[in-house]
């Protein structure tokens, strides 16, 4: 993590934060986020990820207490001051120091920064594994800090050489741990609607995709996997990642497919119109 971030109002060092002890989100993990990234000192879709981070705070009946302008001026500054020019930026809502242990208080905002760290090229060249794991994320609409079952099995998760957990739930596929998922069938995509976090990385792919592809956000069934030609995830961090294998079953020849190739190139063309071409 970067040294300075942003703490009520103001740039400090990150050691000089302070979350009481009886704050929600250390008692109850009961707090939001969003996660969003820079390149050549421009925010990518910032302002979509802020308007998720207020849904997911008034679905947790938390209060944010600054506008996206002054998100805006925090972030260059602190680009300034981490001496970055590419960055990861968290925005984190804690649900407030709480005398009783269980109603709200007064909520602390912060903005951390970090440098981007992405995945090997492998990843994307020979594709990723994934592992399920019964499990339906409490009010999945909303990005909160309760990450309870995605950290319990992250041991299991790097000893099976997965890239991500994938949850499912009554024979329903719903989302991964941090990130999206959906399978191509011929040339349809297929993705989960319903009791998710809709990412605003998927909301970008599936614009995208919509000019090549039919797409479609419904139910998707553990069962259709057998059928599946390509998978892929889609977050922050990992872009459009191709999925070849999922527990001990074969997505498709297990190689990755072209539908996958040609979303992860018109994302990272996104990525370059908005960040540096409009820069130059």
């Amino acid at each position: 993590m970067s040294p300075y971030c942003y703490a009520n109002n103001k740039i400090v060092k990150l050691t000089e934060t302070k979350v009481l002890a009886n704050d929600l989100a250390v008692l109850r993990g009961y707090g939001v986020f969003d996660f969003a990234r820079i390149y050549n000192k421009t925010p990518f879709h910032l302002e979509d990820h802020f308007v998720r981070f207020c849904q997911s705070a008034k679905l947790l009946g938390l209060k944010v207490p600054v506008e996206l302008n002054t998100v805006l001026k925090a972030t260059a500054n602190l680009l300034v001051k981490n001496k970055l020019k590419d960055a990861s930026v968290r925005l984190v809502l804690t649900g407030g120091a709480s005398d009783d242990g269980i109603s709200l208080g007064k909520s602390q905002f912060f903005i951390l920064m970090d440098k981007l760290t992405d995945y090997s090229p492998d990843v994307f060249t020979k594709g990723a594994k994934l592992i399920t794991v019964q499990h339906a994320r409490p009010l999945a609409e909303a990005k909160h800090t309760n990450y309870a079952v995605a950290v319990k099995w992250q041991e299991k998760r790097q000893k099976a050489g997965a890239i991500e957990i994938l949850y499912v739930d009554n024979g329903k596929i719903l989302e991964c741990a941090m990130s999206n998922f959906g399978i191509f069938k011929g040339n349809t995509l297929i993705t989960p609607k319903n009791d998710i976090l809709a990412g605003v990385t998927r909301k970008i792919v599936l614009k995208l995709a919509r000019k090549k592809f039919k797409v479609e956000e419904r139910e998707l069934l553990v069962s259709e996997l057998a059928d599946a030609d390509e998978a892929f995830l889609t977050a922050t961090n990992k872009y459009v990642v191709p999925i070849v294998k999922i527990d001990n079953l074969k997505i498709g020849n297990g190689k990755v497919g072209p539908n996958t190739k040609w979303l992860l190139a018109e994302f990272k063309k996104e990525i370059d119109k908005i960040c540096y071409k409009n820069k130059k």
